[in-house]
């Protein structure tokens, strides 16, 4: 896994793309989720003593990692390739990129608040469009149901009726955003923690933040 990691690197430092870069960050995110198999079902299977709610935890806990290392990344601060990810839909990120500071400890880039404010920015996002869209539809005498309050009402039943799955998602999600964050302290301030590894980094490693003067005149 660590060559595979190591010729990813390579490779996008020869395309000429920032370190780590997208694919780069998602082969840490897959193989930090792999290492979260075997974690994550021994940790439940000894507080359940259940193998199949081992395994559903297990699975909520890797797929939220998954998806937020790969849907929810921290670079989302950015005008960056994450956006492929979410195809026609990128725009529902572009005023959380414009509002956000790059690498902010604590808006974008913090191991634990920001992934959590990146699923309670998206809520919010789909909560106005749909208000938007109801509000729309309204004026021309269609009546949309109140998804919205259904959602919510069912996403705060699930904290009270499955609170260890809930539990299990939300570390994974704030996993999966920490896993990026530590890749970008490693190759900007921690390269002797991957030079002790066999990893050997670019002592010149200002291409990283290239984009940011951009970021800050869009800003401005």
């Amino acid at each position: 896994m660590k060559a595979t990691l190591y010729r990813t690197i390579i490779s996008e430092r020869k395309a000429g793309d920032s370190l780590p870069g997208a694919r780069t960050h998602d082969v840490i995110t897959v193989a930090t989720g792999l290492a979260l198999v075997p974690i994550g079902y021994g940790w439940v299977l000894h507080r359940s003593q259940s193998s199949e709610m081992a395994a559903v935890d297990t699975a909520l806990l890797v797929g939220a990692h998954l998806l937020s290392g790969m849907m929810f990344s921290p670079d989302l601060d950015t005008d960056s390739a994450i956006d492929n990810h979410w195809g026609v839909f990128y725009w529902i990120w572009r005023p959380y990129m414009w509002a956000v500071p790059h690498r902010s400890s604590l808006l974008s880039h913090g191991l634990v608040i920001p992934p959590l404010l990146r699923l309670l920015y998206f809520f919010t996002v789909v909560t106005l469009l749909y208000f938007g869209l109801a509000w729309g539809l309204g004026q021309i005498g269609i009546v949309v149901p109140d998804y919205y309050a259904q959602t919510a009402a069912n996403l705060l039943s699930l904290v009270r009726t499955h609170p260890r799955e809930v539990l299990a998602f939300l570390i994974g999600f704030v996993t999966g955003s920490a896993a990026h964050s530590i890749a970008d302290w490693l190759v900007t301030d921690g390269k002797h923690v991957l030079h002790g590894v066999g990893i050997h980094v670019a002592k010149d490693y200002t291409e990283h933040d290239s984009w940011e003067r951009r970021h800050q005149e869009w800003r401005l």
